[in-house]
């Protein structure tokens, strides 16, 4: 049984982060599509809560901006979901009808849910993490693989921030190439393996930074480098 606290990090994955600073994941670029978010707020309590996207992109930059204030309020909250859900869908939309008609129908309450899961995460991934999957999906149809961007985000960049996005391409590398054999690659991570995942990122970006001049390396360097490998792999 592999057991996270004892992981080494992979070469593979060590060179890779010297070819990826910082800076490019913060820029990392999805083109959305505006209007197709317009068109879906227009008619619900939410529609002056749309998000701005300059030139029909957002970056990961643009959506900390709006998690420093996801935790203030359930209006703030929910503007940092609809723009999760535009970077981590693109134009495709999927599930994003569904998700944005579950908001909606589960009133204050869920938006309550999701302003004290952005609050929350700042100092406790699990107890976040539980909140938003108690025993299933707090917003239907918003997994892991999405919710976990969302209290990622509501860090606002923060590179101490506990909580970081854990998704199935991210999980197939772990398990096929960094020897996490017993993280599943399917969507229901329980709270206590995702606890385990940012401790394991967090511990090897030290591990990077302790190594190297310069710039500390960041955990979510980790995320995206170990996404791309699953989506190349």
């Amino acid at each position: 049984m592999s057991e996270p606290s004892q992981l080494q990090l992979p070469e593979w994955l060590s060179t890779n982060l010297r070819a990826t600073p910082a800076a490019e994941v913060a820029g990392q670029p999805v083109t959305v599509n505006r209007s197709w978010w317009e068109e879906r707020l227009d008619g619900t309590p939410f529609a002056d809560e749309l998000f701005d996207s300059p030139e029909e992109r957002l970056t990961r930059t643009l959506l900390f901006e709006l998690g420093e204030r996801a935790g203030k309020s359930p209006e703030d909250a929910r503007r940092l979901l609809w723009a999760t859900l535009a970077w981590g869908t693109g134009r495709r939309h999927r599930n994003n009808r569904a998700r944005v008609t579950a908001v909606v129908k589960g009133g204050d309450e869920l938006s309550e849910v999701l302003r004290r899961a952005a609050e929350v995460g700042r100092a406790d991934p699990s107890a976040a993490y539980r909140l938003l999957r108690p025993y299933r999906n707090a917003v239907s149809h918003l997994g892991p693989p999405f919710f976990t961007k969302f209290l990622y985000f509501a860090g606002g960049g923060s590179a101490a921030h506990p909580c970081l996005i854990l998704d199935s391409l991210v999980a197939k590398t772990l398990r096929r190439q960094c020897g996490w054999t017993e993280l599943t690659g399917w969507y229901s991570w329980p709270a206590n393996q995702y606890v385990d995942y940012c401790e394991l990122l967090a511990r090897w970006a030290k591990e990077l930074s302790d190594d190297v001049t310069g710039d500390a390396v960041r955990p979510d360097q980790l995320e995206y480098a170990l996404f791309n490998r699953g989506r190349h792999s």
